[in-house]
């Protein structure tokens, strides 16, 4: 049995997982955010022992089964447990593997550590730079579940959108990030358009999503932004269709830097995987199922970032058990 702890900017989510399935799981507010202010790392760890406790109990069991905790995201950053360097893509299954590092905390975890490294790309050029944590684990989860048959894109929504590339050999060779996610609680939480922004409802108007995307295209995300508020008081557009138009302004401005990115690489993927939840993903499948160069696109509700922790430990457990160097995957 492990536990696995995905622990972002703002937010921490930690399952408990035996034979490669999860039995329960607990999540909450609180990430590298609050390290960044407090400079307090036993604060964290308090959160991910409670949390994991939590879980443990919600699984009806106890830290005496647990073998090993593995962590992911931004708990691996320097605002996390300890900064685990980045590897440079390409990166593989058995590389992410073989980089984790063992560490042990005491009684504040009862378990060792094992920090997943994140992936950096695009080297030096600032418009290709690029690095992640956490989404080369879900990556890897991704891999584990066998349906997606590389090259693909992987999409994981959250506070950031990641845009991953996966060659043909399985490996992480790319990835383009933006910060939609945070740019609509932002402009939820602070700006004139606070009503017309619905963080939490579906998706209903879907062709006012395609005139907020394809607005983006004729005159620039801080223009389209400024249109809701025009659809609304000018035209008498709902609170709930303006939202559909940001979100579709949002995410189109996505795609259209997803779209040169991925051209600087050979080309836009054909098949897509997205991840996450939420009003945004549903936002990028729907332009993406409309996209000409997209062949395959499925949707992953499983955690993939626990199955991914799994499929890591797991495979440097049984490479320490046969004493032997650890093959790909």
């Amino acid at each position: 049995m492990i536990v696995a702890v995905d622990s972002g900017t703002t937010s921490t989510r930690v399952w408990v997982l035996e034979h490669g399935e999860v039995k329960a799981s607990s999540g909450g507010r609180g990430g590298a955010r609050d390290v960044a202010r407090t400079k307090d790392r036993s604060e964290l760890l308090g959160r991910v022992r409670g949390l994991a406790d939590d879980a443990l109990a919600n699984a009806e069991s106890s830290w005496e089964a647990v073998e090993a905790i593995v962590a992911f995201g931004m708990i691996t950053s320097e605002l996390g447990l300890e900064e685990v360097p980045h590897l440079e893509a390409p990166v593989s299954f058995s590389m992410l593997a073989e980089a984790m590092l063992e560490r042990r905390y005491g009684d504040a975890l009862p378990a060792p550590v094992h920090l997943v490294p994140g992936v950096r790309s695009g080297g030096e050029e600032l418009e290709l730079a690029d690095f992640m944590r956490g989404e080369e684990t879900e990556v890897a989860g991704l891999l584990a579940l066998g349906e997606n048959e590389p090259p693909f894109l992987y999409i994981s929504t959250g506070s950031h959108t990641k845009f991953v590339g996966v060659d043909s050999e399985g490996q992480i060779d790319w990835s383009l990030t933006t910060l939609s996610g945070e740019l609509l609680l932002a402009l939820h939480r602070e700006t004139i358009l606070a009503d017309l922004i619905d963080l939490e409802a579906p998706l209903t108007d879907l062709a006012m999503l395609e005139d907020g995307s394809r607005f983006v295209e004729r005159a620039g995300l801080t223009r389209a932004l400024f249109a809701a508020r025009l659809l609304n008081r000018v035209r008498g557009v709902s609170p709930a269709v303006c939202s559909d138009f940001l979100h579709g302004a949002i995410a189109g401005a996505d795609l259209l830097s997803l779209r040169r990115a991925a051209e600087a690489r050979g080309g836009f993927p054909d098949r897509v995987a997205i991840g996450g939840k939420g009003s945004l993903r549903d936002a990028y499948r729907h332009l993406l199922e409309r996209h000409p160069g997209v062949a395959e696109l499925r949707a992953f509700d499983v955690p993939l970032g626990a199955l991914g922790a799994w499929n890591l430990f797991t495979t440097v457990r049984e490479a320490a058990h046969a004493g032997t160097p650890q093959e790909g995957s």
